[in-house]
């Protein structure tokens, strides 16, 4: 805690080399990614269930027939991250590039027979638009919009499939808290479509997904310096 105090206590000292939402300041971002459940016949996967607000989920399920406990169970992990950076090229607007990665892996286990184990990863890049509102000393309202191409890959028991197009379009809104005024601690709710696409002899195949999940992280903020500097004669 007192690492944490510090690391905050610093940033107020070296505050007036930084910026918030100026023209011609920087932003780096640093987000969870939560591309919730995908379902493909393509990828051989049933994967990505929802995380939580930080990206990151762990969970097992058993289950029961006619009251009675079955002896196989599943466990499953997702992981997502989202890193963003963003130019303003107007007071409170900001346009850049974001980048996300997530994993995930279920295993099935079942007494006396080996266990079933599936993953997949997703990479995905592209612009991204975002506008600030001022609405207080402290806290800034957001909107963001964006769009991303990338690709999916999966595996099942050590086979791996090919990997698959992928797109993505979203956007979300949400507010900025600013314990000093070059960080932001980031609240918001994000929906977007991924879309699975496949190219066969036979024509192409698309398998859309749409998730609405949490949006959480820290900004950093670079750039122009927001206090008046004093005037020396």
């Amino acid at each position: 805690m007192k690492k944490v105090l510090l690391f905050f206590a610093l940033l107020a000292v070296v505050n007036v080399y930084f910026a918030q939402t100026t023209k011609g300041s920087f932003l780096i971002g640093f987000h969870n990614y939560s591309p919730g459940p995908i379902a493909s016949d393509l990828a051989g996967i049933n994967l990505f269930a929802q995380t939580n607000g930080l990206g990151i989920s762990f969970g097992s399920s058993k289950e029961k027939y006619d009251g009675e406990l079955e002896e196989g169970s599943q466990h499953s992990t997702v992981i997502g991250l989202s890193l963003n950076t963003l130019y303003f090229v107007e007071n409170q607007f900001a346009i850049g590039l974001v980048g996300s990665f997530s994993t995930a892996s279920v295993t099935d286990k079942y007494p006396g027979t080996d266990d079933d184990k599936s993953s997949g990863t997703i990479f995905l890049v592209g612009p991204e638009l975002r506008y600030y509102f001022d609405t207080g000393e402290k806290t800034k309202l957001w909107l963001k919009g964006g769009a991303a191409i990338g690709s999916i890959s999966s595996k099942y028991n050590g086979e791996s499939f090919d990997p698959l197009q992928l797109t993505q379009f979203g956007g979300g809104a949400g507010v900025s808290v600013f314990p000093v005024s070059s960080v932001s601690i980031d609240f918001g709710l994000g929906y977007h479509m991924l879309t699975i696409t496949e190219d066969d002899s036979f024509g192409e195949y698309k398998t859309i997904n749409g998730s609405l999940a949490f949006d959480i992280g820290f900004g950093f903020f670079f750039g122009q310096n927001t206090t008046p500097k004093a005037v020396v004669n």
